[in-house]
């Protein structure tokens, strides 16, 4: 039967030759959509992603300040650092963390490092002792580095992708890292980081920060106590106002607000709408089209249609026929996009995911195609064989 399909098919190839092309066009663009969907969405669901449930992040940036010398600018620098120690101490704070990277915020500085004479690049985190606990970030072996960031050899950690890159198959505890002068010693390789849930995994180096150097890039992040949000930012809001005076600091010259992980799935939304909008429009369109398309063809066959059932074709065997050539033609018009596709992703499946994206595509051309012949089969297995030949007399 499939082979009868495919010759009936052929013999019409020039009146089916625009449906054809359209349907490699749908196809190719909904291939493109789904595996950029899927791959946006492994990357958020993916291992790596930070905690940022209850933290907030503070900076003050005395950058844009007017009237201020360089002395007034470190001396109410330094007011703010002591004003944050002081915080530790409030009852709505579990935690203050000092770094120059804060996950979701702020991206890290990409460098190199140098590793048993070659370089690598790296995203460089400095961070303190609390970063870790602060941000739920596991280690996959060893342990975070303390506040040694003036020691003579401070540690350092690894994440595994890093690792990976220097071609560290056994443990990386103990090996040395040269960046920036000086030598780090591993102590604790991460599972995985990303600075947001929908970046892919990064090759960083976390770096104790000094307490000596430049204290303008220190960021800060506080963990607060659950439903304490309202509490803690009217607290820190109180106490800056009373230490900063007004006509000194404009009010955007500090940050504080709550993190949210939510927030990072925006550009993912973004994209799924900029895909998924115009495909809608497209398969709807094509679909009126195709459905179009198999209804002229069955009016004009009604020669044919009618002969076969005065021969002895069940309509229900009619209408799978019809059916079975709009899938088969979608089938023929899908590999031209599996090619294409297969080209540009240098015939290197990511994953089952990859694959699933791929199979959902052709699931959905399937439906696409099934539905779009379905009301025009279902006509045209209703025509009477003597009406039809009348008909075509």
């Amino acid at each position: 039967m499939i082979r009868h399909i495919i010759k009936l098919i052929w013999n019409r190839k020039r009146s089916l030759a625009w449906v054809f092309i359209e349907q490699v066009l749908v196809f190719g663009i909904l291939l493109y959509c789904f595996i950029n969907n899927v791959e946006a969405l492994t990357k958020v669901f993916s291992k790596g992603n930070v905690n940022v449930k209850n933290i907030a992040y503070i900076e003050l940036d005395t950058q844009d300040t007017f009237d201020l010398d360089k002395e007034e600018e470190d001396a109410y620098r330094n007011q703010f650092h002591q004003m944050v120690d002081r915080m530790k101490q409030w009852p709505t704070v579990e935690m203050i963390s000092m770094n120059g990277n804060t996950p979701t915020v702020n991206f890290g500085r990409w460098d190199s490092i140098t590793f048993k004479e070659r370089r690598y690049a790296v995203s460089i985190r400095y961070c303190d002792a609390n970063y870790s606990e602060m941000f739920s970030i596991n280690l996959s072996e060893g342990r975070w580095f303390g506040n040694d960031a003036d020691s003579e050899t401070p540690s350092a950690v690894i994440t595994q992708l890093l690792a990976e890159n220097m071609g560290l198959t056994g443990s990386a505890i103990g090996q040395a890292i040269f960046y920036n002068g000086r030598t780090y010693r591993v102590t604790g390789v991460v599972a995985a980081f990303k600075d947001r849930t929908d970046k892919d995994l990064l090759p960083a180096l976390f770096m104790p920060i000094s307490p000596s150097a430049d204290k303008n890039r220190y960021e800060y992040t506080v963990k607060f106590k659950p439903g304490k949000w309202d509490d803690f930012s009217k607290t820190f809001l109180t106490e800056f106002f009373r230490i900063f005076p007004r006509d000194k600091f404009k009010p955007t010259l500090f940050d504080i607000y709550k993190l949210d992980s939510q927030s990072t799935l925006f550009n993912v939304k973004m994209e799924a709408y900029i895909f998924a909008i115009p495909t809608a429009f497209l398969l709807i369109f094509a679909f009126m089209g195709t459905f179009g398309v198999v209804w002229m063809q069955s009016k004009k066959r009604m020669n044919e249609l009618g002969l076969r059932i005065a021969l002895g074709c069940t309509p229900a065997r009619l209408q799978l026929t019809i059916i079975l050539e709009n899938l088969i033609l979608t089938t023929f018009a899908m590999i031209p996009g599996l090619f294409v596709v297969a080209n540009l992703y240098a015939f290197a499946p990511k994953g089952w995911e990859w694959i699933a994206a791929v199979v959902a595509a052709i699931v959905l051309m399937w439906l696409f195609a099934a539905f779009s012949a379905w009301y025009p089969a279902r006509q045209a297995a209703k025509v009477q064989p003597v009406e039809a030949l009348r008909a075509n007399q």
